[in-house]
């Protein structure tokens, strides 16, 4: 058995001191810093909301995750921790006009540590997932996708499939403006969105799975129990014995003075987790303040090879 650590955090493109209207070295600094004095670090870090380059990305010539790294990697070496991690790119849309930069960027990233080694992945090519309601604005709409990894430990073992996605906001036109955080995840769009991530996991994972990142979605919600209902398990409620109504008072998200708990790490029933734990919103922990979302990181146990194959058969 071999024990590994997965941490999944929206970073607001780096940019939450000014709103999200432009990322700030200084905030990029504070999230590679925090991430950094964890113990143990994650081996596997799935990031949402970064940017390539852009104008609210700061025109820098090294695309966001670059930095990122670059920073990461120098507060890791400050600490004395030789560490170094792998940064997977996957791009999602860019606001552009004809001629000149993008306006801004969106995309997901995966950093993988030492311990593990990337066997495939799909940087060069995320899978769509965006549902557009209305055709003739397809073209406005911001891109969803699913960025996927597959790792092993150095050495050799059981692979894991790492799946990391953002969902779309529920339909405006469907909650009106006063309900959408008491309708996240309960989105005509939001459903059909992860249906067409569980089709994709479905087809493309080869053993154990876990699917993280910031689904937009409530525990208890369609979108939500239709991850469920596709045989994955909610990692967090699991490791502490949590019903969705409870899960619902551990925030994962603020926006104005709403508290939800959007962000969720699933798994397919093969994984075994040690201990699943979050940095509630709102309270001061090493990661207040950095971003409007806050991180949840698990430990898991891969299941040997033996345990896999007799898995294998069975879904056979």
């Amino acid at each position: 058995m071999t024990s590994l650590s997965i941490l999944t955090w929206n970073v607001r493109y780096f940019g939450h001191a000014l709103r999200g209207l432009l990322a700030t070295e200084g905030g990029m600094r504070r999230a590679a810093h925090a991430l950094a004095t964890l113990v143990p670090l994650p081996d596997v870090i799935a990031l949402q909301e970064v940017e390539t380059s852009s104008l609210r990305a700061g025109l820098r010539p090294e695309p966001q995750l670059d930095r990122f790294l670059g920073l990461f990697h120098s507060h890791l070496e400050a600490a004395g921790r030789p560490e170094r991690f792998q940064g997977l790119y996957f791009p999602a849309h860019a606001y552009r006009a004809p001629r000149g930069p993008a306006a801004y960027t969106t995309g997901l990233a995966i950093l993988v540590g030492p311990r593990l080694d990337i066997v495939d992945h799909n940087a060069g090519d995320p899978h769509d997932v965006t549902h557009v309601r209305i055709p003739r604005f397809g073209r406005l709409k911001q891109r969803r996708v699913v960025a996927h990894a597959r790792v092993q430990p150095t050495g050799g073992g059981s692979t894991l499939d790492v799946f990391n996605t953002h969902l779309s906001l529920p339909a405006f036109l469907e909650v009106g403006p006063t309900q959408v955080s008491r309708r996240m995840g309960d989105g005509s769009n939001q459903l059909a969105e992860i249906g067409a991530v569980m089709a994709f996991i479905e087809a493309h994972r080869k053993g154990p799975a876990v699917l993280v990142g910031d689904f937009n979605t409530r525990p208890g919600s369609a979108a939500y129990d239709a991850v469920v209902a596709a045989g994955f398990h909610d990692a967090y409620a699991t490791a502490n014995d949590l019903a969705p109504a409870e899960l619902r008072r551990h925030a994962t998200a603020g926006f104005a003075t709403s508290r939800m708990h959007i962000d969720h790490v699933f798994s397919t029933g093969d994984v075994a987790w040690e201990a699943v734990h979050g940095f509630p919103f709102g309270d001061r922990h090493a990661f207040h303040g950095i971003s409007d979302h806050t991180p949840k990181v698990g430990h898991l146990v891969l299941p040997t090879d033996a345990d896999v194959a007799a898995t294998d058969a069975t879904r056979r």
